[in-house]
């Protein structure tokens, strides 16, 4: 805004016959060589202070997404562990079984095979035994039936729990690969939220890198308006004899019919960079293509794109004061004009440092930002 002040400054210098000496001239022109530059440099900064702010919206939405999957992760992880575990148990519990029935088996096996080698050592013999011991025919008879039984049976139980132990293997085998499984699948969710993990602290570093970039340029735009201030006071200073005549006086409003105020003139939180600055102005809403009007009789002293304030109009009204319109979608006036006040100059819009349509008022009185609205009150 002060390089567009200072170019309306210097043209209407011009016209009126300069009242600057050349040394001053030429220092204006350095002045205002100087102020483009600074300007440039900070849309540059800015340009990429938008995009870092894109990217950074980018990571959050990333970072927020791999939370959720992350939290997923871990939910299937806890369910894989605990899958393996019910399944380590059962394997250890078959496997118990198992160890039970081998040692249940070797037992039975082992009453069997003593006794089969009595009956093959002893051979006829016990026979001749259970004769011996028998009382009658009927109780010899009762005595080896039992006897057949006894052997028959051992024989039974040993074949019960070999069918037993093969059953338990069986079953132990089946567990074993159901618990291998587990073990993979455990594997695998691990992975899953390892790599999780590991691409969400990327984007943190990312994030991380991203804001340290952003301090840094905020800093650089900073001690750029600061150069950028000095500059401005001493372009007054040179410019201060330049407007003494007094053109017309600011008593007509600017958008009739539209007196809502979204920003007043003072300090706040910049909408934009979010930094908290001296609003030099008045922004006062309005439909895009919206008629503004000349807030008093003056000459044009700059009308263009300015920066932050997008397409832009300078009225000087002499004696020091001067009036601007930023954001205008399209400016009905050039450079030299004279107008009157009510003159339609421009049409609101949202061009610039802008988040919606929208007219930027000002009112300078030596360079020096005032509150616009205290001269329609």
């Amino acid at each position: 805004m002060y390089r567009k002040w200072v170019v309306s400054l210097i043209i209407s210098g011009t016209l009126l016959g300069s009242t600057v000496l050349p040394l001053q001239a030429g220092e204006l022109n350095d002045a205002m060589d100087q102020q483009k530059g600074l300007q440039q440099k900070q849309n540059q900064i800015q340009g990429k202070l938008n995009d870092l702010t894109y990217s950074e919206d980018k990571l959050k939405t990333q970072i927020q997404t791999l939370s959720t999957q992350i939290t997923s992760a871990k939910a299937e992880l806890s369910q894989k562990q605990e899958s393996y575990n019910q399944a380590q148990k059962k394997v250890a519990a078959s496997e118990k079984e198992l160890e039970k029935r081998n040692q249940a088996l070797e037992e039975r096996r082992g009453v069997l095979q003593k006794r089969v080698r009595v009956i093959y050592e002893e051979g006829q013999l016990s026979y001749l035994e259970i004769l011996f011991q028998s009382t009658d025919l009927s109780d010899f008879i009762t005595r080896l039936e039992y006897f057949t039984r006894l052997v028959e049976n051992d024989q039974k139980i040993l074949a019960d729990i070999q069918t037993e132990k093969e059953n338990i293997e069986q079953k132990t085998k089946e567990l074993q690969s159901q618990r291998d499984q587990a073990a993979e699948l455990q594997v695998q969710a691990a992975k899953v939220k390892s790599d999780l993990d590991s691409k969400n602290q990327q984007y943190q570093t990312a994030l991380n890198d991203n804001k340290k970039a952003q301090d840094a340029l905020s800093e650089q735009n900073k001690q750029l308006a600061k150069d950028s201030a000095a500059i401005a006071e001493k372009i007054r200073q040179l410019t201060s004899s330049s407007s003494g005549k007094v053109l017309g006086t600011i008593n007509t409003y600017p958008l009739p019919g539209y007196y809502e105020v979204s920003s007043p003139y003072g300090w706040r939180i910049h909408p934009v960079t979010g930094e908290k600055s001296l609003h030099t102005g008045t922004d006062i809403p309005a439909p895009g293509g919206t008629a503004i009007l000349a807030a008093g009789t003056g000459k044009v002293i700059m009308a263009g794109w300015y920066g932050a304030y997008g397409n832009a109009v300078i009225i000087d009204h002499g004696g020091g004061y001067t009036s601007l319109y930023g954001h205008q979608s399209r400016i009905g006036v050039s450079v030299g004009d004279q107008v009157k006040a009510g003159d339609v100059i421009g049409y609101v819009g949202t061009t610039g440092w802008s988040t919606g349509n929208h007219l930027h008022f000002e009112v300078r009185v030596n360079g020096n930002p005032t509150d616009p609205l205290q001269f329609f009150r």
